[in-house]
């Protein structure tokens, strides 16, 4: 999965990402791994929608502000 997360990093380092829908669950772990190899700073994620998928489960959609980066 890590390299899933990585492509999507490649994508929004070029411009080429419009949207990140995450899916995530409630769950116990040790550890857990980053979304990103590195923060996501500039353009801007913007938090368009989160919806209850279940009990303990959740999705969100991220748009990328790309005005934000002119």
């Amino acid at each position: 999965m890590k390299t899933v997360y990585y492509a999507a990093a490649q994508f929004y380092d070029c411009g080429l990402l419009d949207q990140l829908i995450i899916q995530i669950g409630s769950c116990t772990l040790g550890a857990g791994k980053p979304l990103s190899p590195r923060r996501l700073l500039s353009p801007t994620l913007r938090l368009a929608s989160v919806h209850q998928m279940g009990a303990g489960m959740a999705e969100l959609r991220y748009d990328v502000d790309k005005r934000a980066a002119d």
